[in-house]
Parts: structure tokens; sequence; C-alpha cells
């Protein structure tokens, strides 16, 4: 009887289960999927900004000269210390002068003598015009005295030639400055021979009160920057006027101000930019030749422009946008034009409205045309931008 009633138990189990398997084989099996992805939004923050182009230049000497000596001869002084300001006028270098003062005297001796033959040489034809006259001489001593006269002048002022240039070369002798500045090391110590089969660098001196600085503008700030130039009414004449602000690497802001100074009006057609020139007053040596160096160029007077994080502008090889999101809560693409950096923000020029939702985190959830849930944030106001 104990084992009918637990074989009774265990049918009944196994009955339930068998119903309970049919029972969930009849059910359809359904999937939830899950919610959109969640991205934080915020529209642009609007403040005053001067819209501006930054390029990178270098700077180099308004006035750089290589000092050389143009006549042979031994260098007997080298009258300054490396790397010390010099005046112009001030005589650098000295290349033994004696030889050189020797061909000035003999010069100037050849210009005596022929002198003295000229002379002569006039009182003879003087006087063959005379016993012309008196049908005394013949026409060959005549054209003699005349040839001699004519040939004695041409040698006295071959004579003032010779002179000339021999002074020319004993001038050569002192190697002053050409203009005040500071001079780099010597090349050549006292003693060596200097100038023989060519002219021989001695030295370089740079003008350092004004320094320029080179850049090039490519096609896609052209416009812009000829935009500004018609909304201020300035002509190519009038470039003088735009101000330029420089800033090291090592510097954080441009506090350099300086204006521009040229600009070339043919483009390269090889790398498509034009290349452009600043030029800025150096009293207090800040810069020198050969920096690399941050330029900024304001293009008119500030005006209200939407900002965004930077980290919210993405770039492909098109170019940069922005991801927003659309009144259906799906991800959409803008391309934008930038503007200015400041503090972490990016000045939108163009490509963004004021009241656009701009995704500023969960990008890595943003597909354009997918769906998303919107969570509201703030784009935080940037401080003001360091000169």
């Amino acid at each position: 009887m104990q084992r009918s009633a637990h074989g009774v138990a265990v049918a009944r189990i196994f009955a339930v289960a068998l119903l309970t398997a049919l029972a969930a084989c009849n059910q359809k099996a359904t999937f939830t999927p899950p919610p959109p992805p969640k991205v934080t939004v915020a529209p642009p923050l609007v403040e005053q900004i001067q819209d501006e182009a930054i390029f990178t230049g270098q700077t180099a000497a308004v006035l750089s000269v290589d000092l050389m000596a143009r006549v042979s001869g031994f260098l007997q002084e080298a009258s300054f210390t490396d790397g010390a300001d010099v005046q112009k006028g001030q005589v650098l270098f000295l290349i033994e002068p004696e030889q050189y003062q020797a061909q000035v005297d003999l010069a100037q001796a050849t210009i005596d003598q022929h002198q003295a033959l000229l002379k002569s040489a006039e009182a003879e034809l003087e006087r063959q015009t005379t016993l012309q006259k008196q049908f005394v001489s013949t026409q060959a001593n005549y054209d003699k005295a005349l040839a001699d006269r004519d040939s004695e002048r041409a040698a006295v002022a071959e004579a003032q030639a010779n002179l000339k240039t021999a002074q020319i070369n004993l001038g050569y002798t002192k190697i002053e400055a050409p203009f005040s500045g500071r001079i780099g090391r010597r090349l050549v110590d006292p003693g060596s021979l200097v100038g023989a089969g060519g002219p021989t660098k001695l030295a370089t001196i740079s003008q350092l009160d004004r320094i320029y600085a080179y850049f090039t503008i490519n096609e896609r700030d052209i416009p812009r920057l000829q935009q500004a130039m018609r909304e201020r009414g300035l002509t190519r004449e009038a470039l003088q006027t735009v101000p330029v602000f420089a800033g090291l690497s090592s510097e954080t802001g441009t506090p350099i101000q300086g204006h521009f100074d040229f600009v070339d009006p043919v483009m390269d057609a090889t790398t498509g930019t034009l290349q452009a020139r600043a030029v800025f007053h150096n009293a207090k040596n800040q810069l020198i030749p050969g920096l690399f160096v941050r330029l900024r160029i304001p293009l008119g007077p500030p005006k209200p422009t939407p900002m965004v994080p930077e980290a919210a502008v993405s770039a492909d090889q098109v170019g940069p946008y922005v991801m927003v999101v659309d009144e259906g809560s799906n991800v959409a693409m803008r391309r934008v034009s930038l503007g200015p950096s400041q503090n972490g923000l990016r000045a939108i020029n163009s490509g963004v409205a004021n009241s656009d939702r701009v995704i500023i985190d969960g990008l890595q959830n943003a597909t354009p045309g997918r769906a998303v849930t919107v969570v509201a944030g703030k784009v935080a106001s940037a401080a003001p931008a360091e000169p």
C-alpha cells in the first residue's frame, strides 16, 4: 500500500510538470526593446565674440646683412664683442690697409705725372698752332702735337679712375656697421687671410628694434579676410591700419601688438596660399628672428555669436560638424563654420541656430537618424579671453 501511494504522488507531480510545459509551449515569445540611449543637449551659449583669424608665423629681422671681406688681405682687427649691439658707422673689422694705401698713393702719383705731361703737350700744341699760322711748321707737326695733347688728357682721366678704384678698395679695408643693430659671432679670427679668391663672410648684423612675422593665408581664410576688409572699407593700401597680435608658444595669449605690413598680390599655385607679413616694434627684445609665433587678426567688431563646448565639435574629411537633436528626438548632423576658441568653448559662425539642441555629452550614442532620450544640459559661460 505504501508503494502504491508513493507511485501515485510521483505520477501527479509528473503530470503537473507536463501540463506546465505544454502551457508554456502554447505561449508566444515577446521582445521588449531597450530604451533609446541618453544624450545631454543644450542650446548654444550666445556671447559677444569678435571674429578673428589665427595663423602661425615665423619671425625675421627687418634688416639682416652679412658682412663680407671684399678685398684680399690679412684680418688685423675685429673690434666688437660677439653678440653686442653696434651703432651705424662703427668700424667692426680692419683688413691690412697698407697695400691699398700704397695703391692710392701710386694712382695719385700717376695723375700728377700725366698732368705734367698734359701741360707740356698743351704748350707744344699752342706753339705748333702759332707756327702753322705763320706757315713755318708743317701740318704733320701740328697733328702730332694735337694727338699728344689728347693722349695725355685720356691718360689723366684713366689715372683719375684708377685713383678712385684704389680709394674704394682702401675703403673696403674698414668694414663698418651699415645700420644700428646686433651683431652675431665673428666667423673669422684676426690673422686669417680673407677675401682671397672671392668675398669672405665675417659676421652677420641684424636690426632688432622692429621684427617681421611672415605667415601664409590659405584659400579658406582669404574670403573671410576680404569680407572683413570690405565691411571696414579697407583697401590693400590701408592694410597697415589692421592690427595683428602675436604670442610666443610659451604664452597663453597674444600680448604683442603690431600691424599688417604686406600681402603678396599673387597666390602660390602649388600651395594655394598667399604670403603675408606683419611688423612689430621690438624695443624690449621680446622677439628674436627665427621664432614661431601665434598670430591673431581681429575681423571686425564683436557680435552675438553662438558658442558650444569644444568637445561637441567633431570633424571629418569634409570639415567640422556638430550633432543636434530635432523635434522628433532624432539625431541630425550639422555642418558648421568655426570661429575662435575661448576657454574651452568654440564659436560657431554658421550652421547652428540659437534654438538648436546641440549634443554636448553622449556623442558616442549620437548616430544620425537614431532616436535618443534627451537630457537637458547647459553650456557654461566662458571666461574672458586673454589679449
